[in-house]
């Protein structure tokens, strides 16, 4: 029988044989913290080994790059990549109110496993073209009324093309293709984004006539892996993704305005797209955050069918 003198909770863990010491702490109950699930890309289930270090197994290729990245001392351990078979001493490090609390609130929301999970998925990023200055001319009543006009209709859309609404941020709207399961994630997200086009075109005939001013959106969307997992403080939490996807989408956005397009796509959307989308021009493009030019492509409709 070996045994694990869990500290500072005072647990002894006992097990025969060998075992992988996060899934021995976890079976226990000893309440360690593993966000990602067990595959060393976070370092929340980090431990201070006490007494018998030099029995643990050797650190695996990805816990040693995460221990090179965040500098930890040799004694400094993840449990999720650490196979024990022999007397452990070990300290929690990662432990406190706030910790207890994330516990308790991935259990209130129903999630099991990790927190955080890694899928591909196609996101949308649609934003209203001169807003500040129409905001600032226009009572805030008639702005805030104008945007939810807007978000209803796009909404429906994003819905109806199998996406969902991450965020509202201001005058934006993120939207994910591929959280559920979608066929064709960056099909649905193109067509999605026509479809916002098409809603602002709609309500800039009523902005047109009561306000005198022009309602247009610019869209952006990329493809590739985010994590996708609840964010956010115990009342507010939501589920939302997170990665480098999310920033290009928004700097495609946001490039339409200095090249004079209504939406840009990825090369990685674009290669997926081709039999069913209609693309007008192409652009190499410096995007703030990214190393390199990145290759982009305007859209202008969906392909009649043949």
């Amino acid at each position: 029988m070996t045994d694990i003198d869990c500290q500072p909770d005072a647990i002894t863990v006992s097990f025969d044989g060998e075992a992988n010491l996060l899934e021995a702490l976890v079976g226990a109950g000893v309440p360690i913290t593993h966000l990602c699930g067990g595959r060393a890309r976070c370092s929340t289930c980090r431990v201070r080994v006490a007494a018998g270090l030099d029995d643990l197994s050797s650190p695996t290729e990805a816990e040693a790059a995460m221990a090179q990245r965040l500098d930890f001392p040799a004694e400094v351990r993840l449990a999720c990549q650490a196979t024990v078979s022999a007397p452990l001493t070990m300290r929690r490090l990662v432990l406190d109110k706030a910790d207890e609390e994330l516990a308790s609130q991935i259990g209130r929301h129903g999630l099991h496993g990790p927190i955080g999970r890694d899928i591909e998925v196609a996101v949308l990023f649609a934003d209203v073209a001169g807003f500040t200055p129409m905001a600032e001319a226009l009572p805030p009543y008639d702005v805030v009324h104008m945007l939810n006009r807007f978000f209803d209709g796009a909404s429906h859309v994003i819905e109806s093309n199998g996406g969902r609404v991450d965020n509202y941020i201001g005058d934006a709207v993120l939207a994910l293709f591929g959280v559920d399961d979608l066929q064709q994630p960056t099909v649905a997200a193109i067509e999605s984004g026509l479809g916002l086009l098409e809603v602002a075109r709609e309500l800039n005939h009523y902005v047109e006539r009561f306000y005198g001013r022009s309602f247009r959106v610019r869209v952006g969307v990329d493809y590739g892996e985010v994590v996708f997992g609840l964010v956010g403080a115990e009342r507010s939490a939501r589920e939302t993704a997170i990665g480098d996807v999310v920033n290009v989408a928004s700097r495609l956005q946001a490039a339409n305005k200095e090249v004079g397009t209504e939406m840009l796509v990825s090369d990685s959307v674009f290669s997926g797209c081709r039999a069913h989308i209609d693309f007008g021009r192409s652009f190499e493009l410096d995007l703030r955050g990214k190393v390199g030019r990145v290759r982009a492509h305007e859209v202008l409709g969906v392909k009649a069918p043949t």
